[in-house]
């Protein structure tokens, strides 16, 4: 099985992130962040760079796959709340082929329509958890994207409470887990250690990866080299439980996004 978990940054790298979208169109699992869902035809297909569509489109290039949207924030394009009729949010795709015995979706910080100007610490945080019957066995597969700020990706009460959301979200499961998503944390937080502890392998850690941002993010940023914080090559995790069996992990540095795809393949 492939699953690949990528925050997408709105689609502004629209066209290249549509090419690597077909490429792996073999993918059993997508992940994303940073979607975003047209709620009406008819509207502008870009806003601040952002793709307004960007769900619709790569539902367009993987007619064989279903998906489950999950909103953040109503009218948000990745800059700002504004009048269009559009949602941002996660959004999880898995073949049609494959068998879905639940979805949900929750909150693990704040709410849903919480954020207030560009003040990005009221935007909420939210998670999607598929299970899948595969042969048999159970699978469950959290995408999530956590909160943004503070812009230090260290820890603060609200990311450490964060953290134990998402794992109270999956503590009554007790079958195979997967966690992919961008969490803006650095590995050394203990909001990224909560995960290990409660026994997760952190799969960024075992394979040392060193970047999970790439260079199209400092091409795209390169006001960040001179900022507060300077460049910071980590934000994006995957966590598997000891009974998922990892075939191989991979962070390519793919030129599509101001993050990079983990790509998993798990037996």
């Amino acid at each position: 099985m492939k699953i690949i978990s990528l925050n997408m940054y709105g689609g502004i790298v629209f066209e290249p992130l549509m090419q690597f979208i077909e490429k792996h169109s073999d993918a059993d699992v997508f992940c994303l962040q940073e979607a975003i869902f047209a709620k009406e035809e008819g509207i502008p297909l870009e806003s601040n760079g952002a793709r307004t569509n960007l769900v619709q489109e790569i539902a367009k290039r993987l007619p064989d796959h279903d998906f489950k949207f999950a909103p953040m924030q109503d009218g948000f394009d990745t800059v700002e709340a504004g009048e269009l009729p559009i949602a941002f949010g996660l959004v999880t795709f898995w073949k049609k082929s494959m068998n879905v015995e639940s979805k949900q979706d929750f909150f693990v910080y704040k709410d849903l329509n919480t954020l207030k100007g560009q003040d990005y610490s009221t935007l909420g945080s939210n998670a999607v958890i598929v299970t899948f019957d595969v042969n048999g066995e159970k699978l469950s597969i959290l995408n999530t994207h956590g909160m943004s700020e503070p812009a230090d990706k260290l820890d603060s009460p609200a990311r450490i409470s964060q953290s134990g959301n998402i794992l109270n979200g999956l503590e009554d499961i007790g079958h195979a887990k997967i966690i992919m998503g961008d969490f803006n944390l650095y590995p050394d937080t203990e909001s990224i250690q909560l995960f290990e502890r409660a026994g997760y392998r952190n799969l960024i850690k075992e394979f040392d990866i060193k970047d999970t941002r790439g260079s199209m993010n400092k091409k795209l940023h390169p006001e960040y080299e001179h900022g507060k914080y300077g460049f910071q090559p980590y934000a994006d995790y995957t966590f598997v439980t000891d009974d998922v069996q990892v075939k191989q992990f991979d962070v390519p540095d793919e030129p599509i996004s101001d993050h990079l795809p983990m790509i998993l393949e798990i037996k």
